[in-house]
């Protein structure tokens, strides 16, 4: 097939049978891992390059994508493989290089700069090759990436977990002074247990780059580099927050509900939870639902909190489903409630909870079939937005 650098480019049931429950597990996971198969699928069924790397550009930091960026990239790089060996066999000349830059510049880089390499060794040698071998292994050839795409290798093989490789397409960028390639390289070290190093980079980054704050925060949080400091760790997570960054907003919210770092003040946890939730974050949303159902910080509202658990339930946070089902045992609603609280456990226990595992075994032996069925749908209409 001709591979061309040009671009040209069913919905699954929610609920399985196991045995005699409804598989509900992990709305937020499953089901959007086979929407990305389902996107792979699709381009690799076409024949070109570009649609690749746009897809490999445009999703570089979604981590839920790490495995599906992995497969595309190494597609993507046996794809201009496959173009080197075919413009390995043609002429050696400014014509063909500049039609190789023309077609693949932009998705293969290293395969054109090592044509390029080629063609200046034979014209430093005052000749004209016509070759049918196979280029030369980049470890013998100096490639001269352009920094864009050495940024882009830095971010994409960070995002998917090659930390050497990482450090290595980083670290140019890095020194050159770009921002996220420091807050890459920090990542990188602190996943290699180099906290020091990991802290150094932090801080580089963190003028131009709200994750650096934030990784600063963590590195404090956790004594990884530097003494424990909760003061510390409070200041770099509110540097965050103020930016916008939820998952600070969140740990912002966590420290003064919990009295960590300042001053415990459950008000102003609920309005740094309130943000977060806004944004998303689910973890910030079942926090900002236990508030509410318990009246902390904020007058009593069980409607709103029961509403923000059910949020953070249906991207998929084990622990708000277990609260869920802990809300519908204790609704004495008899058989029906207690059928519903079993399916809302056996979610949980699904998403990583063995206590949801454990409460949904406990209920089921007392249920009729038809009672836990009637649950199943009440649930399933729940988690797709009904009433």
């Amino acid at each position: 097939m001709l591979l061309s650098g040009c671009a040209q480019l069913q919905d699954n049931a929610v609920l399985k049978r196991s045995a005699q429950w409804l598989d509900l597990g992990n709305r937020g996971g499953s089901e959007r891992d086979e929407a990305y198969d389902a996107e792979v699928q699709q381009l690799f069924a076409q024949p070109y390059i570009d649609p690749l790397t746009r897809y490999l550009e445009h999703h570089r930091s979604d981590e839920t994508r790490a495995a599906h960026l992995q497969q595309v990239l190494e597609e993507r790089n046996l794809r201009c493989e496959q173009i080197a060996e075919r413009y390995a066999t043609k002429p050696l000349t400014e014509q063909t290089l500049e039609q190789y830059r023309a077609g693949y510049d932009y998705s293969c880089p290293q395969q054109v700069a090592a044509f390029g390499q080629r063609l200046q060794q034979a014209s430093r040698e005052d000749k004209v090759v016509q070759t049918t071998t196979a280029v030369k292994p980049a470890d013998e050839i100096d490639l001269s990436r352009p920094l864009a795409q050495q940024l882009n290798d830095c971010y994409l093989l960070t995002t998917i977990g090659n930390f050497s490789d990482a450090r290595t397409a980083c670290a140019a960028p890095a020194e050159k002074g770009d921002p996220r390639a420091r807050y890459n390289m920090a990542l990188v070290a602190r996943s290699l247990e180099e906290y020091e190093d990991a802290l150094n980079w932090a801080h580089l980054a963190a003028p131009h780059s709200v994750e650096a704050r934030y990784l600063l925060g963590q590195l404090y949080e956790a004594g990884q580099g530097v003494a424990a400091d909760d003061n510390n760790a409070l200041s770099w997570y509110l540097d965050a927050a103020e930016q916008g960054y939820a998952p600070a907003q969140y740990l912002v919210g966590l420290f003064l509900a919990e009295g960590r770092g300042a001053k415990q003040n459950p008000r102003a946890a609920v309005e740094w939870y309130e943000r977060a939730a806004a944004q998303g974050l689910a973890q910030a949303q079942v926090a900002l639902g236990e508030m509410l159902l318990r009246g902390e910080g904020v007058e009593a509202n069980p409607a709103q909190g029961h509403m923000w658990m059910l949020r953070a339930a249906r991207q998929g946070l084990a622990e708000a489903q277990l609260l869920l089902g802990e809300l519908a045992e204790k609704a004495g609603g008899g058989p029906v409630s207690r059928a519903e609280a079993a399916v809302w456990y056996e979610l949980a226990g699904q998403n990583g909870l063995e206590a949801g595992s454990i409460r949904a075994r406990n209920l089921r032996i007392e249920l009729a079939p038809e009672t836990l069925q009637e649950a199943r749908l009440k649930v399933r209409r729940v988690l797709e937005g009904a009433r």
